[in-house]
């Protein structure tokens, strides 16, 4: 029950506006339903339906959703369609009622009282009065009597107190049933009005005032009565009927009622205040409690189950770090969970997507579904705290639903999930190196030449555990820049190269591997690079060509740079093209030089060792040669503080 009233609560906290726009509208439903049923006969059945619907649907809701007694839910929702068939029958004079009120479009809200008419109804109803004589007249307001006038005589003359007075003349032969005013004018005499259907009427009433409840209570007529036997005079207005009026209490009334300014109550409102504030009091305490019982049962009928695809994305709050999901299945054991990383279908999968059952409200939970496309919902769990620290974190099915209910989408929602729905998730959490690595174009077997690569070199984020895994220690920066100077990032060509002639060149977009050897790659920047490779054609060996060595002035000064091994500096290049243009070439036509920078100079407190430069040999061919790509050339130098230089 706790559970339930907490997630009641946060729905209402996180959709306040909307809630309170519906409570104001049931509310409002209520208040018209009970003034449309007071005083009729459907009022005892409503209040037993109601008792009825509230306290079965409090039992079934608590029995299903403490028990699962889902078969006893399917038969509750088969007895409401039962009573659903009942109340139309029960209801129909009460619908019929609505209905009318319903099509009521008041145009003329604001129109005051014809003097004439109360002045003819006063002065009629004082003569008939005295002379005993029965009289039933039916005024028109906003409801249209023509119906009820077309089944009696049709007259259309200028409404009189002598007029009145010739119809209602026992000796007339329009004396019997009621009289229809429509304006200023009679519209109809002789006409039959209906039979009340409350319970609540007088039964020792006579068939004039039951005639004029019955027309009251179908259209929104005032009718004036006359009784035969009394000459109590009375006026019949919304089903009620109020008696013993003296001709001036008539005056008032009509003028009042007829001119929409209030009810009874506003000819005397020192004299009825206290029973109008007890009335009004009374209907609100039935109206606020039925509101708020069928807004929650409308709440409750709304809290229901959904199955949607959940693609729950993980992050870490310090952006230097990284996240993998690396399973969502299988077991749980502590093998497993020290168990390395599997390999991954991609470089850097940081989702888990897997069926989950939600338990809530259906709108936000349709609300959550559709703000993504595909039906999936999208969730973003930053990882905090011990879920953030380095390492393998295996989550059971308590600890993941834990998770995700925590949540602020959830949580706002008030949903909950279902812990029946997740097998195990298993994510790691390792810190990222960025590292510029050089793009080498694979080709397989087949010889290219490489006109341009862009750009030639590329960022690599490795995962710092699985570096420190691969090189057995826990690298410094200066390693960490020597491992990426040392290899470089494959660019697989494939069936790119189809249908490409000898000495044709092509443009080609190329994503490089997701591995540098064994070593996985969380992310790179560029993900895609572009080559300009030709196949090559007529090829050749060009021995003995010279490496030249450029020192840029500013590492002149400051350092000696001496060549590690002479050989090195002599290279074998193979170039292809057409014969023509190969045929004569020699070492002199082919350039190869190295560049020192400033950028190499070494502190002068480092190791000899660590003086040591691996230089990338640049090898310039004459226009229309292309060199063909093998192994890289490299040449290396080492570059030796000179004394009293200040590095």
């Amino acid at each position: 029950m706790d559970g339930t009233l907490t997630s009641l609560l946060y729905r209402m906290g996180g959709d306040l506006p909307a809630v309170l726009v519906e409570l104001l509208l049931i509310g409002l439903c209520v208040n018209w339903c009970a003034s449309v049923l007071e005083g009729t006969r459907g009022t005892k059945p409503l209040r037993g339906v109601l008792v009825i619907l509230v306290v079965a649907t409090i039992v079934v809701r608590i029995l299903v959703v403490h028990f699962e007694w889902v078969r006893l839910e399917l038969l509750y929702h088969y007895v409401l369609t039962g009573l659903a068939l009942i109340a139309l029958v029960v209801f129909q004079p009460e619908l019929r009622r609505a209905v009318i009120r319903m099509g009521d479009v008041r145009f003329r809200r604001g129109r005051q009282p014809e003097s004439q008419l109360v002045s003819a109804l006063v002065k009629s109803a004082g003569y008939l009065s005295r002379n005993r004589y029965g009289a039933l007249v039916a005024i028109q307001r906003d409801v249209d009597l023509t119906g009820w006038a077309e089944n009696g005589t049709m007259i259309n003359a200028e409404a009189s107190a002598n007029l009145l007075n010739t119809i209602f003349y026992p000796g007339s032969a329009l004396h019997d049933l009621g009289v229809i005013i429509r304006g200023n004018h009679v519209l109809a005499a002789n006409c039959q009005f209906p039979s009340p259907d409350s319970d609540e009427i007088d039964a020792a009433l006579g068939s004039r005032h039951l005639a004029a409840v019955g027309m009251s209570y179908e259209t929104d007529a005032l009718v004036l009565v006359v009784s035969e036997e009394t000459g109590v005079i009375s006026l019949a207005d919304n089903g009620k009927l109020t008696r013993y009026l003296t001709l001036d209490d008539l005056a008032a009334e009509l003028t009042n009622r007829l001119g929409r300014r209030g009810s009874p109550a506003a000819a005397n409102p020192t004299a009825r205040s206290g029973p109008t504030l007890w009335h009004r009091l009374r209907r609100l305490l039935v109206v606020v409690p039925i509101t708020a019982v069928l807004w929650y049962l409308a709440d409750q009928a709304t809290f229901a189950q959904a199955t949607v695809k959940l693609e729950l994305t993980l992050q870490h709050d310090d952006p230097t770090y990284i996240v993998d999901v690396l399973e969502q299945h299988g077991p749980t054991s502590a093998a497993a969970a020290a168990a390395p990383p599997r390999p991954l279908d991609q470089l850097h999968a940081a989702s888990a997507v897997f069926d989950t059952t939600f338990r809530g409200s259906a709108r936000k939970i349709d609300q959550l579904r559709n703000k993504t496309p595909g039906q999936i919902l999208k969730l973003v769990w930053i990882l905090r705290g011990a879920d953030a620290e380095p390492g393998i974190h295996v989550l059971q099915p308590d600890d993941l639903k834990e998770r995700i209910d925590g949540l602020r989408e959830v949580l706002t929602a008030g949903l909950a999930v279902d812990p029946s729905a997740f097998l195990h998730l298993r994510y790691s959490v390792d810190q990222r190196s960025a590292l510029r690595m050089r793009v080498q174009p694979d080709a397989g077997e087949t010889p290219i030449a490489v006109e341009r690569i862009v750009p030639p070199e590329v960022t690599v984020v490795f995962r710092l555990g699985e570096l420190e895994r691969y090189l057995g220690r826990r690298p410094e920066r200066a390693e960490l820049e020597k491992f990426a100077a040392e290899r470089f990032v494959r660019a697989p060509l494939g069936d790119l190269l189809t249908g490409l002639g000898p000495e044709e060149t092509r443009t080609l977009e190329v994503q490089p591997e997701g591995a540098v050897g064994s070593l996985r790659v969380a992310g790179m920047s560029p993900q895609k690079v572009t080559l300009t490779v030709g196949v090559v054609g007529q090829r050749r060996a060009i021995p003995n060509v010279v490496v030249q060595l450029f020192v840029s002035p500013e590492v002149r000064e400051k350092c000696d740079v001496e060549k590690v091994d002479a050989n090195e500096w002599r290279i074998d290049v193979e170039v292809s093209g057409r014969e023509s243009k190969i045929r004569g070439l020699g070492p002199a036509d082919v350039q190869a030089f190295v560049h020192v920078t400033p950028d190499m100079i070494p502190p002068a407190d480092q190791a000899a060792e660590k003086r040591l430069r691996s230089l990338d040999v640049i090898i310039l061919a004459p226009e229309g040669v292309h060199v063909v790509t093998g192994r890289p050339r490299t040449v290396r130098v080492n570059l030796v503080p000179r004394p009293g230089a200040t590095p």
